[in-house]
């Protein structure tokens, strides 16, 4: 299933306490959107996210950030972007 198609858009805005890191925003996504939103990003009974599924910060791979410890501004963007592979 598509993340539009769980979140019912395309783009949105959230309010976040200030000294939000990415976990806690995933936590508020998911309180707002259930299980669908869960079982999309996380491996069954982890709090890994899928291999296919790219955090970004300001068009940053939260990988090269502080991962999912990364600390959000306001104003930032945050984005989760599935992989696609061709050949």
């Amino acid at each position: 299933m598509e993340l539009k198609k769980i979140c019912g858009q395309r783009e949105f805005e959230l309010p976040i306490p200030q000294g939000s890191t990415v976990k806690d925003l995933l936590s508020l996504m998911i309180n707002k959107w259930g299980d669908p939103l869960a079982t999309h990003l996380y491996k069954p009974g982890s709090d890994s996210i899928l291999p296919h599924i790219r955090l970004m910060v300001n068009g940053r791979s939260i990988e090269f950030l502080n991962g999912m410890e990364t600390v959000l501004q306001d104003g930032d963007e945050f984005q989760m972007l599935p992989l696609v592979a061709g050949g």
